[in-house]
């Protein structure tokens, strides 16, 4: 599934920190106001992939002993209960990159030591009675800016996906919002 959609309306991951999820606009659109995550999840229609019951849909990170519940969307209301899949991106188990977000240092810090990840550490995610199994390949320190972190191939906007792919995105440094830290992973990785 391809969210270049995202890019052609503008919007940008709703990329949380300090209690306050924002949509920043791209680069190419400095001049343009940012626009809050509530005011991008409405306009942006959810996806043929989207979770129906993100209720039912948990992140589990077994080197941060953490299992976290990811309820749909990216809105300050939704993130404020914990993290938030951000709609239009790949569900469980499917080809293309499914992006989670999670604050770092408010309403309780669901992403707080995300940092501590490595390389090969396994990230589960269950929803629907099935697991997928993702590997941590590497992380990122991005621009709050950059965009392309939401692409079906993260960073890679025009590429074809033909992994399954799992980003999870928070502040950095913790309570700034200037950059994000970006894990990424994928299932088979090893």
């Amino acid at each position: 599934m391809s969210v270049h959609w995202l890019v052609r309306l503008g919007v940008a991951a709703a990329l949380v920190c300090s209690g306050a999820a924002v949509v920043a606009p791209a680069a190419s659109e400095a001049a343009a106001p940012a626009v809050t995550a509530a005011s991008a999840t409405r306009a942006v229609a959810p996806s043929r992939g989207a979770p129906r019951r993100a209720s039912r849909t948990f992140l589990t990170i077994p080197r941060l002993h953490a299992r976290l519940r990811v309820r749909r969307g990216v809105s300050q209301r939704v993130l404020a209960k914990g993290p938030g899949y951000f709609p239009g991106t790949a569900r469980p188990g499917e080809i293309g990159n499914m992006v989670i977000l999670g604050h770092r240092t408010t309403h309780s810090a669901p992403f707080r030591r995300l940092h501590r990840l490595r390389r090969g550490d396994r990230l589960i995610v269950s929803a629907r009675a099935r697991r997928y199994v993702y590997r941590v390949d590497g992380k990122r320190i991005i621009s709050a800016r950059r965009r392309s972190v939401l692409a079906p191939v993260p960073f890679r906007p025009h590429a074809e996906p033909h992994a399954r792919r799992l980003t999870l995105i928070t502040c950095h440094p913790p309570g700034s919002d200037r950059q994000r830290l970006v894990v990424l992973a994928r299932m088979g990785a090893r």
